[in-house]
């Protein structure tokens, strides 16, 4: 039997690349996020061991910036990121290997369960909000938000760990992933997003009338004028969120509804093969 023969009959026997991804998604999946989790670790100890913040604190050109760094969206997401990352990790091998009635296995159930309801409501859409916003900032007018002195600090490629890898990273999840529990609704992770992108924008407002500058030089570059702050303020704390919400669910039925329908064609051939062998060995006996 020549390879093309053999491939036809994986190919038949497969059905469809759709049941090749389905036979293959939960182990994809399993590897993506141990690699999120080394990643993670790898994450924390580069930027603990590696970043010097304090060379950015003694150049007057970054000086507000370094010394609010803890203070940035960006590095509250890159951190729930790897927080939820680990986490997610530590869970999985509790479940497995934990046994089933322990009080750990029972917590780390509980815990992942979390996690897994928080990823639409909070991990998908903080990174699209914080990535996309970087960006747009950045390729628009990047002193005021990342200027290229950092780069003499900060290598590049870090830049893109914390402000690209999480996009990649929660879309690659949410079509590799196939989590236990359902999502929350949707309304909730809106009004989650919502309540915190508020929060954190008065913070800003706070911290501006108290330092007597923003933490983000840009927002008073773009919100010179009343109605200007009033429309960034809707923007940043109502539109964009429930936009990313919105974009996350539909990704996530979509991707439901692809593996829902590969589910029904597998089980459509083989109740059909069962029943074809059936029909057979009754033919068989009749003869």
């Amino acid at each position: 039997m020549n390879p093309l023969q053999i491939l036809s009959l994986i190919l038949i026997d497969i059905g469809s690349l759709d049941s090749l991804f389905r036979t293959y998604r939960q182990f994809l999946g399993n590897l993506f996020l141990a690699t999120c989790g080394v990643y993670s670790v790898f994450a924390i100890v580069y930027s603990l061991s590696c970043i010097e913040i304090a060379e950015l604190t003694e150049n007057p050109a970054v000086n507000d910036l370094a010394h609010g760094v803890f203070r940035c969206i960006s590095v509250w997401n890159y951190i729930v990121q790897i927080v939820f990352y680990i986490s997610i990790n530590i869970t999985h091998y509790v479940n497995r290997t934990g046994e089933p009635n322990h009080w750990l296995t029972k917590g780390a159930q509980r815990y992942e369960c979390f996690l897994e309801k928080s990823f639409l409501s909070v991990v998908f859409p903080l990174s699209l909000f914080v990535c996309n916003t970087f960006w747009y900032v950045f390729h628009n007018t990047r002193d005021l938000i990342y200027p290229k002195i950092i780069d003499d600090v900060i290598p590049n490629w870090y830049n893109h760990t914390v402000h690209t890898v999480p996009v990649v990273i929660v879309f690659l999840h949410l079509i590799l992933v196939e989590h236990k529990t359902s999502p929350i609704p949707m309304s909730t992770s809106v009004f989650i997003q919502c309540a915190f992108h508020a929060m954190y924008l008065s913070m800003l407002i706070i911290l501006r009338y108290l330092d007597g500058v923003w933490l983000y030089k840009f927002l008073g570059y773009y919100a010179v004028s009343r109605s200007s702050q009033i429309i960034s303020a809707i923007l940043f704390s109502f539109v964009s969120p429930i936009v990313y919400v919105m974009m996350g669910y539909k990704i996530h039925a979509e991707v439901e509804k692809i593996v829902s329908k590969v589910n029904n064609k597998k089980n459509n051939s083989e109740l059909l093969a069962k029943t074809n062998n059936n029909n057979y060995d009754v033919e068989w006996k009749l003869k």
